[in-house]
C-alpha cells in the first residue's frame, strides 16, 4: 500500500508520498512500544486487482476491486455479509504479520433494518459461528486473543445511517420517552456464552449455564 500511494504521489508530481512517512528513528523509537492490536471487524470481502491508470481515488490507492459471495447472508447493510471464516483468517493473518500479539476485538456484530423481529436468529447465527471461530482462531491456529466485544449491548445511533440499522442486542423503543432496553433473542444467547464459556457439547445434555435469568429490561 505504502510503495502503490508513493508511486502514484510522484507519478501525479509530487516530491513525495501523500501518506506520511516515519524517519529511521521514529520507526526505531516506536518498534515493539504497542501492548495490544485492537480489531474492529465485521465482513470479508472478495478482492480482485485492477488497473486504474492514473485516478486518484481511493480505490486506485489501493489498486483493487472489491465484491461479496451471493451465497454469503446478508444483513441490514450493504456492506455486511456474514464471513466467520474471514474474521479466523484476519485473525491468523495478524499473528504470522505482526508476530502474535496480544489481540482484543474490540467490535464485531451485525445489523438489521425495517420492522423489528425481537427472534433475531440472524444474529443468534453470526454470533454463534463469528465466536467460535475466533476460538478456533485461539485453539488450532495458535493467535494470542485475549478479549472479545459484541457490537452493540443496544440500539443505537450508527454514524451514516442514524437509527435505521440496529446493532443492538436489545432494541431500544424510541417511540416510548421512556426508552425502554428490550431484549431480543441473541441477548439470551450471547448470555448463555458467558455463562458456559463457550459452547457446551448437546451431547452431553442440558447444562445449568444454558439456562439465562430472566428475560427482563434494562
Amino acid at each position: 500500500m505504502k510503495k502503490v500511494v508513493r508511486e502514484r504521489s510522484l507519478t501525479a508530481g509530487l516530491s513525495q508520498s501523500r501518506l506520511p512517512e516515519f524517519t529511521p528513528e521514529e520507526v526505531q523509537r516506536i518498534n515493539g512500544t504497542h501492548d495490544f492490536f485492537g480489531l474492529n471487524f465485521y465482513t470479508g470481502v472478495i478482492v480482485f486487482p485492477v488497473d486504474f491508470g492514473h485516478d486518484e481515488s481511493y480505490d486506485a490507492d489501493r489498486g483493487v476491486a472489491f465484491i461479496h459471495d451471493r451465497s454469503w447472508i446478508q444483513s441490514g447493510s450493504s456492506w455486511l455479509h456474514i464471513t466467520p471464516f474471514a474474521f479466523r483468517r484476519i485473525l491468523k493473518f495478524i499473528k504470522d504479520e505482526y508476530g502474535n500479539p496480544p489481540v482484543y476485538v474490540t467490535e464485531n456484530g451485525v445489523s438489521e433494518k425495517g420492522a423489528v423481529d425481537l427472534n433475531d436468529v440472524h444474529r443468534i447465527y453470526f454470533y454463534e459461528n463469528y465466536i467460535n471461530a475466533g476460538l478456533k482462531a485461539r485453539v488450532l491456529d495458535g493467535v494470542d486473543l485475549r478479549g472479545y466485544t459484541a457490537w452493540s449491548l443496544m440500539d443505537n445511533f450508527e454514524w451514516a445511517s442514524g437509527y435505521a440499522e440496529r446493532f443492538g442486542l436489545f432494541f431500544v423503543n424510541r417511540s416510548d420517552p421512556a426508552l425502554p432496553r428490550i431484549p431480543k433473542k441473541s441477548a439470551s444467547f450471547y448470555t448463555t456464552i458467558i455463562n458456559c464459556n463457550g459452547f457446551k457439547d448437546p451431547v452431553l445434555g442440558p447444562h445449568e449455564c444454558m439456562n439465562p435469568e430472566g428475560e427482563g429490561h434494562i
